[in-house]
């Protein structure tokens, strides 16, 4: 199942879509490039990578 990867604002603490997805059984083998997103919750911009993304449900 293709699945949303989201990430955490540190500001807020919402998640916020990055605009990436993936295949939910291949993301634990995945390497994924470290991106950035501006932010629809406080409206700065995060850098973000694996270790800090979260799949959507």
């Amino acid at each position: 199942m293709i699945k949303r990867i989201l990430v955490r604002c540190p500001v807020t603490k919402k998640l916020n879509v990055t605009g990436v997805v993936i295949e939910e059984d291949g993301f634990a083998s995945a390497k994924l490039k470290p991106g950035t997103v501006a932010c629809v919750h406080c409206g700065e911009k995060h850098s973000w990578n694996k270790k800090e993304v979260i799949l959507a449900r």
